[in-house]
């Protein structure tokens, strides 16, 4: 049984994601939380497998408590439902370890989906929120030196400069004929580079790999 926390501050909105979400005989909601703080000591104790936080709500906003459960309980998943499509709100979020980010007025089916693929590790980015540009004007603290090597599963990963370079242009949005003008190579080389580095990673595709990046400060 998949264990679920909601934390939002509005009652009525916790409740009535806690009846859609127990429609679903896979799913059970062992707690609700009014905010972060709550949803934060909920956390220790109940060992949710999947956090549903709010962005908006006092003690302690969902970005903060999202970094304070993800710093003290990686194996908890949070997935943001938030009415804010703000690109701050998402890139802090991100930030700070969220498993993914959707808006609330998602249906029912795409709720219970995106909570079950949270689950089973998949990066579930709203389609109207992510947009990757966003994050290289965001950054809330000097840019790092480049690191080449990174550990994925417990293995070290090396990533070439040129690799790093076309990561940067996926964050920034850019598309593989961009890429391949700016590079200047061919757009087949761009598309073989960019598999080799998703399969290094072990990532799925493109909004995963930008997304990995910006939580490993890759660039």
């Amino acid at each position: 049984m998949l264990k679920v926390l909601i934390a939002d501050d509005q009652k009525l909105l916790r409740e009535s994601f806690r009846t859609i979400i127990e429609r679903n005989s896979e799913i059970k909601v062992v707690a609700c939380a009014s905010n972060g703080k709550e949803a934060y000591e909920l956390c220790g104790k109940l060992r949710p497998d999947v956090v549903l936080m709010d962005i908006s709500m006092p003690l302690c906003n969902g970005t903060e408590a999202t970094k304070l459960i993800k710093s003290q309980y990686p194996n908890i998943k949070v997935l943001i439902v938030t009415a804010s499509d703000d690109q701050i709100d998402v890139c802090q979020a991100i930030r700070n370890g969220a498993d993914g980010y959707i808006l609330k007025s998602v249906g029912t089916e795409e709720l219970i989906l995106s909570i079950k693929s949270t689950f089973l590790g998949l990066q579930i980015i709203h389609k109207d929120v992510f947009k990757p540009e966003t994050f290289a004007g965001h950054s809330e603290e000097p840019k790092a030196p480049r690191n080449n090597q990174i550990t994925v599963e417990g293995v070290d990963v090396k990533l070439t400069d040129r690799e790093l370079d076309i990561i940067e242009m996926i964050v920034e949005g850019k598309d593989n004929k961009e890429i391949s003008a700016s590079l200047f190579i061919a757009e087949g080389t761009v598309k073989n580079i960019i598999t080799t580095i998703i399969s290094k990673l072990h990532l799925k595709d493109r909004t995963q790999l930008a997304v990995f990046a910006i939580k490993n400060s890759l660039i």
